[in-house]
């Protein structure tokens, strides 16, 4: 039942992504949006981590060796998903909305698959390759139309067209992002079953990385400054449901493997088109050929969750 539970935690953490997606989303539509909300969310992550990891966390083990191999990985893992992840996702989302960049980044379980396979070796089952498949369909459903079609899917407000392009260009660098770092916390939980203190050191990696970029890079400190204004409900929203989402794909890790996380964490674009349509009302409600895309796509990740079983 282990990695049935792990099952479980990766589909809630695809819902909190979904709704720190919309947050983001509603938060771009003000001026105070733009720039607070990456560094509020790795801000939050870190301190809520760490102060779980200090309450209910495990001790460090004896072996230094080990450690040190963890919190290295760790730490890349932090590169890979809070500064590369999560800079390129909030600015996709402005651009693109919520919806088209929660689509694009399903590539997360292709980069995911490549590098477990090659870093990791994890074996591919028949099953698994049958909802890669399932949930890759759903995914070329989608994205193989015309471009005025896929306009259906954009924020009320429209957007230019070379936003959007770069939008989609930046969700593609996002999911690679957060592909690896799939592969870098599995690989540090191998040395050091961690998550909370892996959570904490990946954040810890994003702020050093902010301040080391404030010094080197003079422009950038706008993005360090503005966190220190009030955040606004949607930011906190925002942060708050990225921070939950990632504490629950670590554990997620621990229990289960890449591949299996990463293409059940698929269904963060079906969370977040329902949400954004219908429950938030900040983008249009998609199409029928939506629906059927996610049809396909939760018959893939149903497929993969009860794998385990029945294996």
């Amino acid at each position: 039942m282990t990695p049935v539970l792990g099952g479980l935690l990766a589909t809630f953490g695809a819902f909190c992504y979904a709704l720190s997606s919309v947050a983001i989303a509603k938060s771009s539509q003000s001026a105070q949006g733009r720039g607070n909300d990456v560094f509020l969310s790795i801000l939050l992550t870190a301190s809520v981590a760490g102060v779980l990891w200090v309450a209910i966390g495990p001790p460090l083990p004896d072996y230094e060796s080990a450690v040190l191999y963890g919190v290295g990985y760790f730490a890349a893992a932090g590169l890979l998903a809070n500064v590369i992840g999560r800079l390129t996702l909030f600015r996709s989302v402005e651009l693109s909305g919520a919806i088209e960049t929660g689509l694009i980044r399903r590539l997360i379980p292709v980069f995911a698959a490549v590098f477990a396979f090659l870093l990791l070796g994890e074996v591919i089952t028949p099953l698994i390759v049958i909802a890669f498949f399932l949930v890759t369909a759903g995914v070329l459903i989608m994205m193989v139309r015309p471009l005025q079609k896929s306009r259906a899917l954009a924020e009320t407000v429209q957007r230019p067209h070379a936003d959007r392009t770069r939008g989609r260009a930046l969700a593609v660098i996002s999911a690679g992002g957060y592909g690896g770092s799939f592969v870098a916390r599995k690989l540090a939980m191998i040395t050091l079953p961690d998550p909370l203190l892996g959570v904490f050191i990946g954040a810890l990696t994003g702020l050093l990385w902010f301040g080391t970029s404030s010094v080197a890079m003079p422009r950038s400190r706008i993005r360090v400054r503005l966190p220190l204004q009030r955040p606004s409900g949607w930011q906190f929203l925002a942060a708050s449901a990225m921070t939950v989402g990632q504490i629950s794909q670590f554990f997620a890790l621990r229990l289960a493997n890449v591949t299996s996380v990463a293409i059940i964490s698929s269904v963060e674009m079906f969370f977040a088109a329902w949400l954004a349509a219908h429950i938030f009302k900040t983008e249009r409600a998609p199409g029928a050929r939506f629906y059927v895309a996610a049809l396909i796509a939760a018959i893939g990740v149903v497929l993969l969750a009860v794998a385990p079983v029945l294996e």
